[in-house]
């Protein structure tokens, strides 16, 4: 009798022995498969759309540099190119060391033929540049124009391909989540006649985090990104979560730079193309009745002016590519940091003319030479000084002074505009970051310009401001 009590003891105890080890089996199973999706998004999905963004910059930054060339004839352009050149190769190299499907295989190959007819028709427009010959560039222009859209036509089908294939894994995700609930809540309640203990242990601590992962998941699909997740669960759940976590940051990060991206690209591209528009439209029609030249060659100003602001906006946001990409070069040189200040005050003379602002030069002439890049400051005083002269009222003034100490060489820009707010003091330096009531840009000048005194070693920062207005200041090293 005993003996009989004690095998039903037994094989009531291996049996929930057994199903214990059924559900940490599949549910082991069912995390890999989850932790596996949920990597494949972040280390193929999010790799690809990076390269191409990458890819997608390097190839307009050829562009510039093919164009110049072929206008100027310089050889520096042409290194520039075959270095801009040199890393697409790499990255479209990269992009398919990541391609596991056959779709995303097609496009990148289809990427690769684009780029290298393109290329192709380059390097024979250098050959009879080089040689002196005369040639069809107007053929060549439009071949190339026609290689240059079907790969930003293919580069588009590749970011639409790595987000769906993104979205698909989700769904996968969440079924494989439905999936391990169902089998973990099914195999609870068998295990519940031989033991309540362990079917509650295995519900608390199995199926209660899968059903928030679930509802998360969800979430994520209807575009909702919200918190991170936080729960209670053994190692391999919360290896899971903290996956899962970085993804969704990395998806709510992506979604908004898209967001702040195309709100301020509309706005800020909308208005010089549609002054353009009417500048032309003016233009025709004045030449159409015989207006004045005098006229025509103003409207022709306004529109290089317009052309001249989008240019830069491009500019910009090309270096923005590049710095965050780790691929900005700088070249350094003993240099005078008040002959680039005369420089940029000469540039902007006739700005201040037309404001009837006052530029103040407060500087000694005992500065010492630092080690500098000189195009990448100029940028950093033409910004600097251009903000000043472009918040400052009519009749003010803005003044440049440069001081040096024995370890560095500070310079300021001091206006007398509106001034900037304390809280807004770090936050401008920010990428895409605009004050109320001074918005006249993209957001993306004093990032930059942080950047490169970074860059030299120095610091930039908003030094005081008031009503009276602003001073910014940088210093650099000696």
């Amino acid at each position: 009798m005993n003996i009989t009590i004690f095998n039903r003891l037994f094989t009531g105890f291996f049996t929930i022995i057994i199903l214990a080890m059924t559900v940490s089996i599949y549910s082991i199973f069912q995390l890999n498969q989850l932790e596996n999706l949920t990597k494949s998004i972040l280390t193929i999905d999010n790799q690809l759309l990076g390269y191409e963004q990458k890819m997608s910059d390097n190839l307009l930054t050829m562009m510039r540099y093919e164009r110049k060339f072929i206008i100027m004839k310089d050889e520096g352009l042409l290194n520039s190119y075959l270095a801009a050149e040199r890393t697409f190769d790499k990255e479209l190299k990269q992009s398919l060391s990541l391609a596991v499907s056959d779709e995303t295989r097609d496009i990148l190959e289809r990427i690769k033929n684009q780029y290298h007819r393109y290329q192709s028709l380059f390097d024979t427009e250098i050959k009879f540049i080089q040689s002196g010959q005369q040639y069809a560039t107007d053929d060549f222009e439009q071949k190339k124009e026609y290689e240059i859209d079907g790969m930003m036509e293919s580069f588009k089908n590749l970011r639409s391909h790595s987000q769906k294939s993104a979205y698909n894994k989700l769904i996968k995700v969440g079924e494989a989540d439905v999936n391990a609930s169902q089998v973990a809540i099914i195999i609870g309640a068998i295990s519940l006649i031989f033991g309540v203990i362990i079917s509650i242990f295995i519900t608390i601590t199995i199926t209660r985090p899968l059903s928030v992962i679930k509802k998360k998941t969800r979430d994520i699909a209807e575009g909702n990104f919200g918190d991170d997740l936080h729960l209670s669960s053994p190692p391999e759940i919360n290896a899971l979560v903290q996956n899962f976590n970085l993804m969704c940051s990395k998806l709510k990060e992506i979604d908004t730079l898209k967001t702040d991206f195309f709100s301020t690209m509309s706005h800020e591209l909308r208005t010089p193309l549609t002054t353009i528009k009417e500048g032309v439209n003016l233009f025709m029609e004045g030449m159409g009745e015989g207006e004045p030249k005098k006229n025509q060659k103003r409207l022709l100003t306004i529109i290089n002016e317009e052309c001249s602001r989008l240019i830069n906006l491009v500019n910009s946001l090309l270096d923005v590519s590049k710095m965050e990409a780790g691929m900005m070069t700088y070249h350094f040189t003993k240099a005078d940091i008040l002959s680039l200040v005369d420089k940029v005050t000469r540039e902007i003379e006739p700005l201040a003319r037309a404001k009837q602002i006052t530029i103040i030069k407060g500087s000694k002439r005992t500065v010492p030479q630092v080690k500098i890049d000189c195009d990448r400051i100029l940028h950093v005083l033409r910004n600097l000084i251009g903000n000043a002269l472009k918040f400052t009222p009519e009749g003010g003034r803005v003044t440049i002074t440069s001081q040096a100490d024995e370890k560095e060489l500070k310079t300021s820009v001091t206006d007398t505009g509106s001034g900037i707010k304390e809280e807004n003091h770090t936050a401008i330096f920010n990428k895409y970051h605009q004050v109320r009531g001074r918005s006249k840009g993209t957001g993306l000048g004093l990032f930059i310009v942080k950047h490169i005194i970074d860059a030299h070693g120095g610091k930039v920062w908003v030094e005081q401001s008031s009503q009276e207005g602003t001073t910014m200041s940088f210093t650099l090293p000696l």
